[in-house]
């Protein structure tokens, strides 16, 4: 009795004479949410918050209203703040967790299928608790937030890997842990960490090679195709080549050889049926567009 004498406060209806409401009824809770009047009593029988009978009436407390709605965000207010507010501060919803890594919703998904993410279920509605996406996050080097993958930036321009190292060292991997475990360069080194993985800082990897003559840079290999020199082949006539031949010999195609002929000025004659080509003026053209090794 003494709650249907309060005064109410705007947000909840009419007022009541009592200087501080703490219940409102299920028509003040429908007119809330902007509710029918039956989504508003299925809302009822959940049992989500707590309802108490004055006048064989039932009355919705309003503190327990308010700790649901903050922790839900189906049902908006149609004049109020947005739902969810203290549900938010503690979980993501898939949408979020996506926009934080930059990647689909799918995504997210598929790392809650493959149980890589946890979830719990808020009014038929999946959530990531985010302890348990920090926990996650920590535990691979993969997806990376915004911010995270700019610093990753900064760091991979001031730093090298390890692979990096061994290969400037010219030495294995394993010899670089235990370059970076050896007590006396374990102070040298900056180790900066990029993903979980460690990366040396490109200064104090300057100063530890300037104090210390064991490991030097080594010099880039400068990676050749040097094709084999020809060497010069004698045709079966002596004399002249058969364009067979020169294919044969040389591997030469029909086009290029042609083109040679042509451009050159290769003196060519006629045997019988057969078309072929100087020897001596064949090898000396041969000499200047290829590595010849000696004549025959």
């Amino acid at each position: 009795m003494d709650d249907m004498r309060n005064t109410s406060a705007p947000l909840y209806g009419k007022a009541e004479p009592a200087t501080t409401k703490t219940t409102m009824s299920v028509r003040e809770m429908r007119q809330l949410l902007g509710l029918g009047k039956t989504d508003s009593y299925w809302l009822l029988h959940k049992n989500l918050f707590e309802v108490i009978l004055i006048n064989e009436k039932r009355r919705i407390v309003i503190s327990s209203f308010e700790k649901w709605y903050t922790n839900q965000v189906k049902y908006h207010k149609v004049n109020g703040p947005p739902p969810g507010e203290e549900l938010c501060k503690r979980s993501y919803s898939v949408p979020d967790a996506a926009e934080i890594l930059k990647v689909k919703p799918e995504t997210i998904y598929t790392l809650i299928r493959q149980g890589k993410l946890k979830t719990e279920t808020t009014d038929f509605c999946m959530r990531i608790p985010k302890e348990e996406f920090e926990r996650w996050y920590r535990s691979q080097s993969r997806y990376r937030t915004a911010a995270d993958r700019e610093r990753d930036r900064e760091i991979e321009a001031q730093t090298i890997s390890i692979p990096e190292m061994a290969k400037l060292l010219g030495i294995p991997r394993k010899n670089v842990y235990g370059i970076l475990d050896c007590k006396k360069y374990r102070d040298c080194f900056v180790i900066e960490r990029m993903a979980d993985r460690p990366r040396i800082t490109k200064k104090s990897f300057k100063a530890w090679l300037k104090s210390q003559s064991t490991y030097q840079l080594q010099k880039p290999k400068k990676e050749t195709h040097e094709e084999p020199p020809l060497k010069l082949q004698c045709p079966k006539n002596g004399k002249y080549y058969s364009f067979q031949e020169i294919q044969a010999f040389y591997g030469i195609s029909r086009p290029t050889l042609d083109s040679w002929v042509l451009k050159e000025g290769i003196p060519t004659m006629k045997l019988g049926r057969v078309k072929r080509i100087q020897k001596d003026a064949f090898d000396e053209v041969l000499k200047s567009k290829r590595k010849v090794e000696e004549d025959v």
